[in-house]
C-alpha cells in the first residue's frame, strides 16, 4: 500500500476528520494557478452544515401541499390510511429479502450448498412452471386454430351462399335508379320456393331410379315438364322454360324412347371434361360442330314461333291464305314487317320479286334461311331464276352447295370464287339490298368482325344466329379450311362475355336472357354461375347444373381450384364450377327434414367419377364427406334411418345410404362402413361426441373400438351419479343400441348384454362390467345407501376390501401391484375411487359408533380393519395420488380408529 494518501489505505491508517478532508479540498485547486476564472470556495463547514440545512427546508417547502392534501382525501376515501402506509413503507427493509432465513458464515459450507441447494430447486420449479404454461398456452392456440379453421371454412360457406344475394341487391339497386325492380324478384316467396323444390325432387327420385336400373332417362324433359307445373307469373315461367328448351337443342336431347341414339348419362363427358381433347382433338371439334348446330335451330325454332305471333296478331295485313307452307308463312311475316301503311315495300327491297308470294326475293331467301327452312329457300330461288340471273348469275349453284353442306359450309375452291363475287359486289360498298348482303356474307363467312346492318339486328337473337352462321370450328388443313379470318364458337362467347349483361339487358327485365345467351355459346359454366347470383333463380340454377352434370357438360374444380366463397374459378381461361359446394348450399335447407333426398342431390357428384384425376377421386371423395357430414348431424334416435338396423339374430335392415350406396360408389356393405362410419365415429371422438362415437362403431361392427371408447366414457362421467334405476331397467332384447337410450348406462349395459349374447369376450368388456360396478358404487354413495355402495366395492375386488384380499401384508401389496394392470379408464379415477371408499367407511363407523351395541362391535371392527387395509394399500400406491388426497385419507383413518 506504499505511495496510496491515507484516505486509500488499508484499515490500519487513522480515519481523516472533516478538518482533514477540508485541507485536502483546498489542494484540489491549486493546480488552477493563479490566473484561474473560477472562484475559490471560501466556506468553512459550519458554513456548509448551514446552507445544507437551508437546502433541505427550501425542497420541502417546495412541494404542492394543496396536491398532498388531495392525494391524502382521495385515499382516504378508498379506506387507505396513507401515514401509515408512508411509515410502513419507510419502515421496511427488503435488503434481505433474497437471504436465507438463518444467517450463513463465511466458514459454514454445508449451510451454503443447502442454501445453494433449495435456491436451484426453487429456479427449477419456477422455470417448470414457466415451461408448462407455455406448452399449454401453445397447445390451446393449436386448438383453437384448428377449431377456428373448421369454424371459419362453415362461416365462409355461409358468407358465400348469401354473398350472391347481396351481389344480386346491389345490381338490382343500380337498375333501380333508371327502372323499376323487376317483378320476379318481388313475387318469389319461400313458399313458393319450397313447392318448387318438392317439384324437382320428384324428378330427381326418378332420375336415381333410372340410375340404379342402368337405363337412360330424358332429364331435360322430365325437368321442362316440371318447370310448367309450376304456379308462377307467365312471363317468368316462359322465360325459365325457354331456358330449358334452348338447352335441350344444345344436348340434342329427344323424348321418344325409339330414338336411334338417344342422349346417354355423361355421353358427352369424355370429350368435355378433358380440356386438352376438347381443344385440339376431331372429336372436341365435332362436339362443338354439335353445339353450334343445336343453338342454330334453337334460335330458328324460336324465330319460327315469333313469326307464328306476329301474323296471328295481324291477319289482315300478312294475308297468308289458306296453304301456311314455309314459304307463304314467311312472305306473311314480310307484309306485317315491311310493307308501310300505302301496301308498298321498301324501294331497296322492291326488285326482284318472288312470283309466287310477289314478295321481295332476297329477303324472302334470308327470313326461310332463318326460319329453318333452307330447302324451301332453295327451291325459291330455284324458281326465281331467270330474275336471279340477272344480276346474280352464279348464286343458284353456290346457294345450293351450302345449303346440301349439313356443316353448311362452302368447299374451299367454291369458296374463293365466292370471295372474289363479295369482294365485287360488297367490299367498300353500302349494301343496296342488307337481305342479300347478309346471305352473301353468312355463306362464304366473310368479314366476321364487321357488324351486320342495323335492319337485321334489331335483336340479340338475330344477332346471335348471324353470329353462329359465321362460326368455323373446321380443323385446320381440311378442305372447308377457310382461308381468312378464323372465328370459333370461343370468340363468339369472349364477345359475348366481353359485353356482359347489361349491354344485352340494359333495364334489367330479362332476368334470364344473359343465361340462355350463355347456355347457346357453351359457356355452361359460366352461365350457372350466373343464374346462382340470382336469389329468385338459384334453386333452377342447381337443377341446371344437376342436368349439365347428369349429360357430362360442366366441368367442376378440383380441391385445390376451389374457391373459398365464390362458386365459379377461372384456370388457363378455363371455367369450372365448385359443384359439391353448390349443392352443400342447396341440401342444407333440407337435409335433416327430409334425409333421402338430401343423399339423392349428394349421389349427383359421383356422376364426375369419371372425370381425369384428380378431380374424379376427388369428387367421390367430396360426395361422401357431405354424407358422413348428413350422418353427424342426424339426431341419434334418427341414425336408424340412414344406417338400417341389425338384430341379434343377424337379420339386417337397410338404411338410405345402403340403399343409394351404388350411386355413392359404396357398391357393398363394406365400403359404407370403412369410407362412411368408421369417418364420421372418428370424427364424433375428435368432437368429445362420446355416445354417438359407440352407436356408429357398434355399427360398423368394431367391437373392440366400442368397448375402449365406451369404456373412456365411462371413465370421464365415473364419478357423476346416474339414475338407479338405469341398472335395473329391463334392456329391448334382440337389438343393439344404436336404437336404444343414449344414456351411458343403459348404452353399455345395452352392448354388453347384445356382445355377451352373440357369445363376443374381451378384456375390455371385463374392465367396462367394473367401470359399470364402481359408477352404481358411486351413484349409491350419493344416495345415501352406504351400506350398499360398499357391497358393490367388495364384489367388484379392485379395493382391498374383501376378506381374502385384506387377510395379511402379503394380500394386499399383491393388489397393490396388480393394480397396474387395471385400464386407464380405472386408474385415472384413482383417487377419488379410494377417496369415495375411506369415507363410506368413516361414515358407517361413524354412524354404527353413535348406536353402538354389544352385536355390532364385529361390524365396527370390520369396517376398521378395511379402513387400515385400505390405507396400507394406499400407502403402496401414494406417488399416484396427490398430498392433498392422502392427507384426506389420514385423517379419515384416524377418525375410523
Amino acid at each position: 500500500m506504499e505511495g496510496l494518501p491515507a484516505s486509500l489505505g488499508g484499515s490500519t491508517q487513522p480515519s481523516m476528520s472533516l478538518s482533514d478532508i477540508l485541507q485536502q479540498s483546498r489542494k484540489l485547486t491549486n493546480q488552477l494557478g493563479r490566473d484561474s476564472d473560477l472562484p475559490p470556495i471560501q466556506l468553512g463547514i459550519d458554513q456548509i452544515e448551514s446552507q445544507s440545512r437551508k437546502l433541505v427546508s427550501k425542497s420541502v417547502r417546495g412541494g404542492n401541499p394543496a396536491a398532498d392534501a388531495r392525494a391524502h382525501y382521495l385515499l382516504a376515501s378508498g379506506g387507505i390510511d396513507a401515514t401509515q402506509l408512508s411509515n410502513a413503507i419507510q419502515q421496511s427493509n427488503i435488503a434481505n429479502t433474497f437471504e436465507p432465513l438463518q444467517p450463513v458464515y463465511d466458514t459454514d459450507m454445508d449451510g451454503f450448498i443447502r442454501h445453494e441447494h433449495e435456491q436451484v430447486i426453487l429456479s427449477m420449479i419456477e422455470e417448470g412452471r414457466r415451461s408448462a404454461q407455455e406448452d399449454f398456452q401453445q397447445d390451446l392456440s393449436r386448438s383453437l386454430h384448428r377449431d377456428w379453421q373448421t369454424r371459419k371454412q362453415r362461416i365462409l360457406e355461409e358468407l358465400g351462399q348469401h354473398r350472391t344475394q347481396d351481389n344480386s341487391s346491389q345490381a338490382s339497386f343500380r337498375r333501380s335508379v333508371t327502372a323499376a325492380p323487376p317483378k320476379e324478384a318481388m313475387s318469389d316467396t319461400s313458399i313458393a320456393q319450397h313447392s318448387r323444390m318438392i317439384r324437382y325432387d320428384t324428378v330427381m327420385s326418378r332420375l336415381n331410379r333410372a340410375r340404379l336400373d342402368g337405363e337412360s332417362m330424358p332429364l331435360i324433359h322430365a325437368f321442362m315438364e316440371t318447370v310448367e307445373s309450376f304456379a308462377q307469373e307467365p312471363s317468368r315461367k316462359h322465360a325459365l322454360l325457354d331456358a330449358w328448351v334452348s338447352l335441350k337443342y344444345m344436348v340434342h336431347e329427344t323424348q321418344a324412347k325409339g330414338a336411334a341414339a338417344p342422349v346417354h348419362a355423361r355421353e358427352y363427358a369424355p370429350v368435355y371434361m378433358d380440356v386438352h381433347t376438347f381443344q385440339s382433338s376431331p372429336a372436341g371439334t365435332a362436339l362443338r360442330e354439335k353445339w353450334i348446330r343445336g343453338a342454330r335451330s334453337f334460335l330458328e325454332t324460336q324465330f319460327c314461333e315469333y313469326v307464328e305471333q306476329t301474323i296471328a296478331s295481324n291477319p289482315l295485313k300478312a294475308q297468308r291464305g289458306g296453304v301456311p307452307s314455309a314459304r307463304a308463312t314467311a312472305a306473311a311475316f314480310l307484309r306485317v314487317q315491311l310493307r308501310n301503311a300505302e301496301g308498298a315495300w321498301p324501294p331497296t327491297l322492291s326488285r326482284p320479286l318472288d312470283a309466287a308470294t310477289q314478295s321481295p326475293l332476297w329477303a324472302l331467301v334470308f327470313h326461310l334461311v332463318r326460319m329453318g327452312h333452307s330447302k324451301d329457300a332453295l327451291a325459291c330461288v330455284q324458281e326465281n331464276e331467270d330474275a336471279i340471273q340477272a344480276t346474280d348469275a352464279s348464286f343458284l349453284a353456290f346457294f345450293k352447295a351450302w345449303v346440301d353442306d349439313p356443316m353448311r359450309h362452302l368447299p374451299r375452291s367454291m369458296r374463293d370464287h365466292w370471295m372474289g363475287e363479295y369482294v365485287t359486289r360488297f367490299r367498300n360498298v353500302v349494301p343496296d339490298d342488307p337481305y342479300r348482303y347478309a346471305l352473301y356474307r353468312i355463306m362464304g363467312r366473310f368479314d366476321v368482325t364487321k357488324k351486320f346492318p342495323t335492319p337485321l339486328v334489331l335483336s340479340t337473337e338475330n344477332w346471335l344466329w348471324l353470329q353462329l352462321c359465321l362460326i368455323s370450328e373446321t380443323p385446320a388443313g381440311d378442305s372447308h379450311a377457310p382461308a381468312l379470318q378464323s372465328y370459333t364458337l370461343q370468340d363468339l362467347a369472349n364477345k359475348l362475355e366481353k359485353y356482359g349483361e347489361a349491354h344485352f339487358d340494359p333495364k334489367g327485365h330479362r332476368p334470364l336472357h344473359y343465361f340462355q345467351l350463355l347456355l347457346l355459346v357453351g359457356r355452361f359454366e359460366n352461365a350457372v354461375a350466373f343464374l346462382c347470383s340470382r336469389p329468385a333463380y338459384q334453386v333452377d340454377a342447381v337443377h341446371f347444373a344437376i342436368a349439365l352434370t347428369y349429360y357430362g357438360l360442366l366441368r367442376v374444380s378440383s380441391a385445390a381450384q376451389a374457391p373459398s366463397l365464390d362458386l365459379i374459378s377461372v384456370s388457363n381461361h378455363v371455367s369450372y364450377i365448385d359443384l359439391a359446394k353448390l349443392l352443400r348450399r342447396y341440401i342444407s335447407s333440407f337435409a335433416q327434414t327430409s334425409r333421402r333426398d338430401a343423399l339423392a342431390y349428394m349421389s349427383v357428384l359421383c356422376l364426375n367419377a369419371d372425370c381425369p384425376s384428380p378431380v374424379g377421386p376427388e369428387q367421390v371423395e367430396r360426395c361422401h364427406e357431405q354424407v358422413q357430414a348428413l350422418l353427424l348431424d342426424t339426431p341419434t334416435s334418427a341414425l336408424v334411418d340412414l344406417l338400417g338396423d341389425i338384430r341379434s339374430d343377424n337379420l339386417m335392415t337397410r338404411g338410405l345410404i345402403e340403399q343409394a350406396g351404388p350411386l355413392l360408389h359404396l357398391a357393398d356393405r363394406s365400403l359404407l362402413l370403412s369410407k362412411i362410419v368408421h369417418v364420421a365415429a372418428e370424427q364424433c371422438v375428435q368432437e368429445q361426441r362420446m355416445t354417438d362415437a359407440i352407436l356408429l362403431f357398434n355399427y360398423a361392427q368394431e367391437r373392440d373400438t366400442v368397448m375402449s371408447v365406451l369404456n373412456r366414457e365411462l371413465g370421464a362421467l365415473l364419478m357423476e351419479p346416474a339414475d338407479l334405476s338405469d341398472w335395473t331397467a329391463p334392456l329391448q332384447e334382440g337389438t343393439l343400441p344404436l336404437t336404444s337410450s343414449t344414456h351411458i348406462v343403459l348404452l353399455a349395459r345395452a352392448v354388453l348384454a347384445n356382445y355377451e349374447q352373440q357369445g363376443h369376450t374381451s378384456g375390455q368388456m371385463d374392465v367396462c362390467r367394473t367401470l359399470l360396478g364402481l359408477k352404481q358404487a358411486a351413484s349409491l354413495y350419493r344416495s345415501e345407501q352406504l351400506t350398499s355402495a360398499l357391497q358393490v366395492l367388495e364384489s367388484l375386488h379392485v379395493l382391498p376390501l374383501d376378506t381374502e384380499s385384506r387377510k395379511d401384508v402379503v394380500s394386499i401389496t399383491r393388489k397393490a401391484e396388480s393394480f397396474k394392470l387395471y385400464d386407464d379408464s380405472i386408474t385415472m379415477n384413482f383417487s377419488d375411487i379410494v377417496l369415495m371408499a375411506m369415507n363410506l367407511l368413516y361414515k358407517l363407523h361413524q354412524s354404527l359408533k353413535e348406536s353402538m351395541e354389544r352385536t355390532n362391535s364385529v361390524v365396527l371392527f370390520e369396517y376398521q380393519s378395511q379402513a387400515r387395509a385400505l390405507m396400507m394399500w394406499a400407502g403402496m400406491l401414494r406417488f399416484r395420488m396427490s398430498n392433498e388426497t392422502y392427507c384426506q385419507l389420514t385423517r379419515l383413518d384416524v377418525f375410523v380408529r
